[in-house]
């Protein structure tokens, strides 16, 4: 039996994030992950995530970020238009902002890179391969027996396992979820021309197209969010034809693209916890909420999460006072609750507004890019909002 301060169900990047933010608090942490450890290996870039400056200082006070750079590509630009009107806008890494506007990385690298940070922590014990039995919580405790006999006792345990949650279906808390109607087809291309460090987005009428820099320069991961039927149609093509489709898709901004790897197709829905907290249970990340990948922010939105959490927690063990408090997990909901509802309505909006076939709202969304590129106030707050410098940020990810 391991008597603990905190148990994590769930070891992918926020999940990792966490333990370690606890682990220098001087807490003992259990990590329990039903797949296997991360291991070292060469990043393919199949699954990424664009990791913004806040969490890049996150994972920088962690000491991992040097790791993470290394097998990621920094971009210093970023271009966003509508394919069906004129309005374009663009971003670009000059002082006063930081060299770099974000980072594309391979989200088993992250992993890879926070696990090797793990190992070195002796209050950090990890349960690989590991199922759930039974969880029990009562006024003083949280109980998780695995399949292996291991009973784990402890004052909050943390659901950070993903969108389909079993802490979350186990507490049976309430989950709003929607279709958006889309799937994403992710794949590596190869590129006739170099992406220059630029990100790239076009809003199509079916959905966006993102194309984002690799350290190849002549590499771009994609993520083709498509209605779920040009999805299927585009999925039915066979390489050659899906390269020519896409290239068109693309307006060939890049020259003429063809494929790299195999594609993937994944559904996209919303789905968001009406409560992340149950008792001494408390919901991150994915667990908590996911969102449309258009704006990229769905790794940032969960490290943040995990900040804050770790934040609170920080504040409650420098005052000597118990780990667990109703008032602390209450105010940790309500902080990222606001953030995740913020984030939410924001993609449902882009998402609803660049889908709309109306020439009238056609006209204006191109308008309003176009303004948006020429007028400086308006540019730097959707900057701050690209580079993850506005909401309220824990204190770790803050400029």
């Amino acid at each position: 039996m391991q008597n603990l301060d905190v148990t994590i169900v769930g070891a992918g990047s926020a999940g990792l994030t966490l333990a370690l933010l606890l682990a220098e608090q001087g807490l003992k942490v259990a990590l329990v992950e039903k797949g296997a450890e991360p291991l070292p290996a060469t990043p393919a870039y199949l699954r990424v995530s664009a990791l913004n400056p806040a969490s890049q200082r996150v994972l920088a006070h962690l000491g991992v970020w040097d790791g993470i750079a290394a097998q990621a590509a920094a971009y210093q630009h970023m271009q966003v238009w509508d394919a069906d009107s004129f309005g374009r806008i663009h971003f670009a890494a000059e002082p006063p902002q930081p060299a770099d506007l974000g980072w594309i990385c391979d989200n088993e690298a992250i992993r890879q890179q926070l696990y090797q940070k793990v190992q070195q922590q002796p209050a950090i014990h990890c349960y690989f391969a590991a199922q759930i039995q039974q969880l029990v919580q009562s006024e003083r405790e949280v109980l998780l027996q695995l399949s292996s006999g291991e009973i784990l006792l402890s004052e909050l345990l943390v659901g950070a396992d993903g969108v389909n949650s079993y802490v979350r279906q186990q507490l049976q808390l309430p989950l709003t979820h929607w279709d958006y109607q889309q799937d994403a087809i992710v794949a590596v291309i190869h590129c006739d021309e170099l992406h220059h460090a630029t990100a790239r987005q076009v809003f199509l009428p079916t959905g966006p197209l993102a194309l984002l820099p690799l350290p190849d320069p002549k590499h771009c991961s994609i993520v083709w969010s498509a209605e779920t039927s040009r999805a299927s149609e585009l999925m039915a093509l066979d390489d050659a034809a899906f390269a020519r489709a896409l290239t068109a898709a693309s307006q060939s901004v890049l020259g003429c693209l063809t494929l790299a790897t195999a594609r993937s197709v994944h559904p996209l829905r919303m789905r968001y916890a009406s409560d992340w907290v149950r008792g001494r249970v408390v919901l991150v990340a994915d667990a908590a909420h996911s969102i449309h990948p258009l704006a990229g922010q769905g790794m940032n939105l969960g490290l943040m999460d995990v900040t804050a959490l770790a934040e609170l927690l920080g504040k409650q063990q420098q005052a000597g006072k118990p780990l667990f408090a109703p008032r602390v997990l209450q105010a940790y909901q309500r902080w990222r609750k606001a953030e995740a509802q913020s984030m939410i309505a924001a993609m449902e909006a882009f998402k609803r507004g660049f889908s709309n076939e109306q020439p009238a709202l056609k006209f204006l969304r191109g308008a309003g890019l176009l303004l948006a590129d020429k007028l400086p106030f308006v540019k730097q707050q959707l900057m701050a909002q690209a580079l993850g410098n506005s909401g309220d940020l824990p204190a770790l990810a803050k400029p």
